[in-house]
Parts: structure tokens; sequence; C-alpha cells
């Protein structure tokens, strides 16, 4: 996604010092701890510095002496959750995840001239000196070239060829990036050979991002790509007429229009439109086979394709959160009409009439059904909100996502896994995330209602638990409008 952000800026720091390791004891809560098992009513965890030591029976697990202990009976407890596809911009973003139960993030890369120090604060969350989520960062995206620019913003390293590609992969690696992640405008040639250098040598880096429009999702899983983001290019896989559409999607990338349509440029919309009338079960069946064969994960941010179908909807832009934003984010975020067309000027000067807001509607609803089919065919999704795209909200975007992804046709339990177990198997660290059990880190969200009974019940945040350090709801609620408690 490309998109403005020159008015980025750093907000006050919110370093703080870290604290001494300390025993905490949650009494009478029910755990859901993310491992398909069912609910453990009443019971007691244990926590020592950053780590769970003990769960068992409220009554039966002896307290230690000098503990600090929570009661929480009637309460729920699940793992910390994990926004698998966000752009950490600005520092004032940090607090808001925390503040949303979100102890995780993987940063797609970094769209701001100014280029935050991602790398810093994923340092200091790891360390305990400053309040945010765990951070997974790509720093800059490889991408090709439409016409005569890149699709993506900020500094990408753009590629032409096989041996551009591979110096790209080695120049992540020596940057100490912890994935690559590429975009949509590469040529096949240098696609394949990104995938083959990330694979090579001792460390393999995994590759993300978008499927390029000359690449078919299929040879994309095929050659070893991890995780498709925004599900862009299933859908044209899923088609009839792949052959056709694809023909014509690759022949607008040298038109000027696709390359002034910032949001066309990206993921190619008109023609995954056109694709939904020729969506063909078969084909599709045989790609999602494809997919878990390959171990090809999915990222389908449903959320914003909510938006894009829903920016002339006065109900859904002038959503309450909107205040607690950065300045500096909710200036992009900014709408105009203009010649009868609604445009974000400072937001990848997007432009788009009555008519293609009504196609974006019919492609939202398109995704939600690709998606619950896609899970009934076992394929394996995440959680991420591509925030802060306009509506797409740091941290609470991630409720947004898991409601979408229930009303996409996923239990509310296969929905918690996008955003808990299904990271942590991701990013190789189910030995320290991603449920709750002895041993684990204790990334913990607290809840006042039973987020399996109703999937809305995971905004009802009563504390936060980041590496053992424990948040009350006084300061959950600070952190998720950016201050510090």
């Amino acid at each position: 996604m490309r998109w403005f952000t020159t008015l980025m800026v750093w907000a006050i720091p919110t370093v703080v010092l870290a604290e001494p390791p300390a025993t905490i004891v949650i009494t009478g809560v029910t755990v859901i701890d993310g491992t398909g098992a069912a609910p453990q009513p009443q019971s007691t965890i244990i926590i020592t510095g950053d780590r769970i030591t003990q769960i068992g029976k409220t009554g039966e697990v002896k307290i230690p002496d000098g503990a600090r202990v929570i009661a929480a009976e009637g309460k729920y407890i699940i793992p910390g959750l994990c926004d698998m596809h966000t752009h950490v911009e600005a520092e004032a973003l940090l607090p808001m995840y925390v503040g949303n139960g979100v102890t995780g993030v993987r940063h797609m890369f970094t769209g701001s001239p100014l280029f935050p120090p991602i790398k810093r604060w994923q340092k200091e969350v790891e360390e305990g000196t400053r309040i945010g989520p765990r951070i997974v960062a790509c720093l800059k995206p490889i991408d090709g070239l439409i016409g005569e620019k890149p699709a993506a913003s900020g500094r990408p390293i753009i590629v032409t060829n096989e041996k551009e590609a591979r110096e790209a992969v080695r120049q992540l690696r020596e940057e100490s990036n912890d994935f690559v992640k590429v975009y949509s405008s590469l040529k096949p040639e240098a696609f394949f050979a990104i995938l083959d250098e990330a694979a090579r040598g001792p460390q393999p880096l995994a590759v993300a991002g978008h499927v390029p429009h000359m690449v078919s999702a299929t040879e994309a899983s095929d050659r070893g790509m991890k995780s498709m983001e925004h599900s862009y290019g299933i859908l044209l896989c899923c088609s009839k007429d792949e052959e056709k559409l694809r023909k014509q999607l690759v022949a607008s990338m040298t038109d000027d229009l696709m390359g002034k349509d910032t949001l066309d440029a990206t993921g190619g919309w008109r023609v995954q439109v056109k694709a939904l009338d020729s969506y063909e079960e078969r084909k599709a069946a045989d790609l999602f086979r494809k997919l878990v064969r390959n171990k090809t994960w999915v990222v389908p941010t449903l959320i914003c394709r909510r938006t894009w179908a829903s920016l002339n909807d006065p109900t859904f832009t002038s959503d309450a959160r909107k205040k607690f934003l950065p300045f500096h984010v909710s200036t992009t975020w900014t709408m105009i009409v203009r010649d009868g067309d609604l445009r974000l000027p400072l937001f990848g000067a997007i432009s788009l009439s009555a008519e293609d807001i009504a196609n974006q509607k019919l492609l939202y609803e398109g995704h939600l059904k690709l998606v619950g089919a896609m899970n009934k065919a076992g394929v394996k999704l995440l959680a991420g909100t591509d925030s802060p795209v306009p509506f797409c909200f740091p941290g609470s975007g991630v409720h947004d996502e898991l409601e979408l992804l229930v009303k996409a046709g996923l239990t509310p339990a296969e929905a918690l896994k996008t955003a808990t177990l299904n990271p942590a198997e991701y990013l190789g660290r189910l030995k320290d995330l991603g449920t709750i059990e002895k041993g684990k880190l204790a990334d913990l969200v607290l809840l006042d209602a039973d987020p399996l009974k109703d999937i809305k019940n995971i905004r009802t945040i009563h504390a936060v638990m980041l590496g053992g350090r424990y948040f009350p709801q006084a300061d959950v609620e600070k952190l998720a409008r950016g201050r510090r408690p």
C-alpha cells in the first residue's frame, strides 16, 4: 500500500525504566489458553519475572509468599494478540497497541521518509525499557517499476533483474531485517530470484508481501512465498478467466492511470472485481489445496477492504476512535470531494468515484466469502490490519479484523487463533508465545467477558500483561489513547 507520510513526526518519548522481576498471581480466572483446549474456569496462573511458572486450579495451587495477588473471578484470560500486518510509523502508536491487548506486531516496512528507528524500538521493547509490542520488522520493501516509478512508498529497493534482486536480499540480510517484503511491480525473474536467495544460508529469511501482478498465486506458493498479504492475487487464480485477466492486469502496468492510482497499482483491484464474476469453485479448491500443502499463509486484512467500500458512509467515517489518533496520522486520513470523486490527497492521492466505491463493496463482500472458503479448506490465516491505512486503527484495528473474520465464517476460537497461536507458529516462536502454558512469556490479556461466546468481547479489556509487566485497567485506558500510564 502506497501512502504519503511526510507529516509523520515523533511524539513525546514513552521510554520507561524496566521493573525488577516480581511474582504475580492471577486467581479465579477462566483460562482460554489458545491451544484449542476447553476453557479452564477457576484457574490460578503464577508469573515469575517475565514467564508463566505455574497454572492450576484455584485453591490447589500454593501462592508464593510476598506475591502480588490479582483476584479475577468472573474474568477471562487469553494470550496477547498479534497484528501480523502493520506499519509502526510513529512512536505515539506503540502504547496504543499494548492498550488494546496487542503485544506483538509485524512491521511490514517503513513508508515514512523520516524513517523512524524501528530497530531501536524493537530492542528497547525486548529489554523492557519501552512500552510497546514486540516487533518483527522489514524496513524496506523490494519492488519493481510501474511505468517509471514503484508502487511501494518510502524508499523501496528497486530491482529490475535477477542480479539486482539477489543483491537486494543480501542487503536486507546485512541490515538485520527479520524477513523480506516484496511488492506488486516485480518481474517474475526478479521475484523468483528473491525467493531463492532468501532461502539460502544458515538463516533463511521468510518472504512475505504482495503477489506480484505478473506472477500467479500458484507460482508464488510453489516457489516458497511464505505469506500473501491482503489476499492479493488469490481471486485472480480462482477465476476461469485468469489468463485473460492477467494479460489485462500486466498491460495496465504500463498505463499512466495505474501509475497514478496507487490503490490500483498496489492491488490491481479493478481486475480483481472482474475476477469475481468468473470465480470457479474447482479452481479455487485446487489453489487452496496447494496453499495448504505448501504451508503458504494468507493475511486477509479485511478491514482494508471494508475501508475502501465504506468511505462514503458517514457512520463509518465518524468513528469516535479518530480523536485519539496522533495529529499526523489523522491528517493523512483527510477526505475531500472534488468533481464527484472522493479523494484522500495526503494518502497516496487516492481518488474513488461513486462507481469505484460500489465496486469496492462488491470486492469486500467477495473477500469475505473467499476468506470463509479458505478457512474451510484449511488455509492458515493471520490477523493483520495494514494500520495506519485510513480507518484501520492502531491496536483496536485487530479487534475489528477478528470481528470481520467471524463475519467471514470463522468461529470466535478460530478467529482468536489468527492473532495468537498462528502468529507464533508462523514466526517460529511457539516455544515462547501464542498460548498460555507453563514456561512461556507472560504476554496476556485479561477480559471482562467471554470472547468465545461473542468475539466482540475481545474489546472488554480489564488488564494487559507484557513480559510479566502488569498494566491494570486505568493504565490500559491511557495506553489505548497513546498516553503514558
